[in-house]
């Protein structure tokens, strides 16, 4: 093996080791932070049965006691750590079930809905941008960033109350709301009912994430086609779709991996305003419904878990980059 591709590798080793350690002091910082802004705010258990009447001050400590909020606040720290490194993020309080099985069920029906509107909206803005890029300046070009500045200035909310007003009110040929019919109008099919009630929060999804990325994509395009390597490409005789797709493209890519990781990371911190306006029964619902309901179980574990997903998806960016353009430099 060359020598130099060894310390190619041994760089990209150090470099990815290097990254997993602070991102392990970032995710114990985060839980630092959130559990003393957590225990700040007192003991939930007092707070919630304090509008309460006829409980008794047995019944407040054993609740406390079953909950495992009796202790100092370095043992619970230590004991909730351990127990989430686990993979057991305790019991809610509000529903008396386990958080981990229902980040589990409520996060399914997020992943859901969101996976498919970034990789559409991946998908049409890099025809958008390719479309744009290569006729710079013309009607295409100019109609393409209209459209896309038009849908980047939109709130998302108002992109969902406008498509439910029109595909399901004014049309009536898609469900405004839930993830399942309570009695199935399409051959009892619950698989052709589950995909139709995803078809508006996908595409709302799909609509905003689709301007910005065309946007970013659009712009790095542009510049790239302008640099001296693609001049030497087309001097060479190469077809341009090999000159755009092959060799443009590729190195445009690379600033919309930010964009593309943070929109990973955060899929279920944005699920929030989807799941409301279409009242879907994701992970985001269930963390509004916890912080209204105060169920500190459920927030702290909710919260952590979408720390874990950016950080993850933050980490795998960069490791993206280094195999992606070999230019960068890893020391």
């Amino acid at each position: 093996m060359p020598r130099r591709l060894v310390r190619r590798l041994m760089g990209t080793l150090r470099y990815i080791l290097r990254r997993l350690f602070f991102c392990a002091c970032l995710v114990v910082g985060v839980s630092l932070i959130l559990f003393a802004l957590i225990n700040a705010i007192g003991n939930p258990i007092e707070i919630l049965l304090a509008e309460r009447p006829g409980m008794t001050d047995e019944i407040v400590a054993e609740i406390s006691r079953y909950y495992g909020l009796d202790g100092s606040v370095t043992d619970r720290y230590l004991t909730w750590a351990g127990a989430m490194l686990q993979g057991d993020f305790g019991t809610s309080i509000i529903y008396n079930q386990p958080v981990g099985g229902m980040l589990v069920t409520f996060g399914l029906e997020t992943l859901k809905i969101q996976v498919p509107g970034i990789l559409i909206a991946l998908l049409a803005s890099v025809g958008a941008s390719v479309l744009a890029a290569t006729r710079q300046y013309s009607r295409v070009d100019f109609g393409v960033i209209s459209a896309a500045m038009l849908g980047h200035s939109l709130p998302g909310f108002f992109v969902g109350i406008l498509l439910i007003l029109v595909f399901a009110y004014w049309l009536g040929i898609l469900p405004s709301y839930g993830a399942y019919s309570t009695r199935s109008m399409l051959m009892d099919s619950e698989i052709i009912d589950g995909l139709w009630h995803m078809v508006l929060p996908v595409s709302m999804l799909a609509f905003f994430n689709t301007a910005t990325l065309t946007l970013l994509l659009r712009a790095s395009l542009v510049d790239t086609l302008r640099q001296d390597y693609i001049t030497a490409a087309r001097a060479a005789g190469l077809p341009e779709r090999r000159v755009v797709l092959g060799h443009a493209l590729r190195n445009a890519f690379i600033p919309v991996l930010t964009y593309l990781g943070i929109l990973f990371g955060l899929m279920l911190g944005t699920a929030p305003v989807t799941e409301t306006v279409f009242t879907w029964p994701g992970l985001g619902a269930l963390y509004i419904m916890a912080i209204q309901q105060l169920d500190y179980p459920l927030i702290m574990g909710t919260t952590m878990v979408i720390t874990v997903m950016l950080v993850a998806a933050t980490l795998l960016t960069d490791i993206a980059y280094v195999l992606i353009d070999p230019r960068i430099r890893l020391g």
